[in-house]
């Protein structure tokens, strides 16, 4: 796993960033911008979308929601890639801010939708808990825990991590760069917890609180050097104020620590929520 800053041996000069400037303005979506190897961010501001290259063509890692996708694919015309070369599309979990740009990537490439399957039921119907929460669209693969998806002789390992969905997932690939080989994390919000009343409301479901402490737990043993989450906050609000991707195992464990602590003082403040 990634060192403190200075100390470790891969260099990026990516950063992850705050949502407002120092004048408190709403910051603009960062221009597109390699993390490390074949890694690539590619938008938006606030849920982030990742691209990797492969011999045997492209890889999107969640797409944003509907009104992200002409900037995504812009975006991967900005790095000199085109977007019709897209063959996966791998969804960290359902929630609208990073599925609803599928639809119109698939429609210009063809790619393959990739998603556990529990949260497949809910894309392709468009409901959850019996409410229309998103518009059905397509997978192609429902996947298992311990299942991986291949292209270009990389391996996405996929591990089911739910809490933030029933079907959320961490998806791990070992990639090369100019500093060696790199394990990278695409975490998606699998660290995260609904812990407010409204939220909870929205996207909580039953058993939620047993498999989020059984996520946590997971999660503390996996090891990565790179950690790409579905969110920018999720670095620089909590584990590096510098923003680098580069964890290190100490900032992870404080994540999952303060996550779980988090959840724990919400359920005792409003018990009801005990499902």
């Amino acid at each position: 796993m990634g060192e403190e800053c200075g100390e470790s041996r891969f260099q990026t000069g990516f950063r992850f960033w705050t949502y407002e400037t120092e004048s408190g303005e709403r910051r603009a979506s960062p221009e597109p911008a390699r993390i490390y190897g074949p890694v690539y961010y590619i938008g938006p501001l606030t849920a982030c979308a990742y691209l990797v290259t492969t011999d045997d063509g492209l890889v999107v890692v969640d797409t944003g929601e509907a009104k992200d996708a002409d900037l995504l694919i812009e975006n991967v015309r900005k790095l000199g890639f085109d977007p019709a070369d897209v063959r996966l599309i791998l969804n960290t979990h359902w929630h609208n801010d990073h599925v609803e740009g599928n639809p119109r990537l698939v429609e210009l490439s063809g790619a393959q939708v990739c998603v556990h399957r529990l949260d497949a039921e809910i894309m392709e119907s468009g409901l959850f808990r019996g409410e229309k929460r998103l518009a059905p669209s397509r997978v192609d693969r429902k996947l298992e825990d311990g299942d991986v998806v291949g292209l270009g002789g990389l391996d996405f390992e996929f591990a089911h991590t739910p809490g933030q969905s029933p079907g959320a997932v961490v998806i791990a690939v070992t990639v090369s760069g100019p500093q060696g080989s790199c394990r990278v994390l695409f975490a998606g919000d699998s660290t995260g917890f609904k812990s407010a009343p409204e939220l909870f409301e929205k996207y909580g479901y039953p058993g939620v609180c047993d498999q989020y402490r059984k996520t946590i737990a997971r999660l503390r043993q996996v090891e990565f050097d790179l950690f790409l989450g579905g969110h920018p906050h999720q670095v620089v609000s909590e584990m590096r104020a510098d923003g680098n991707p580069f964890v290190s195992r100490e900032d992870w464990l404080k994540l999952l620590g303060g996550r779980s602590e988090r959840m724990e003082r919400f359920l005792n403040r409003f018990p009801q929520y005990r499902i």
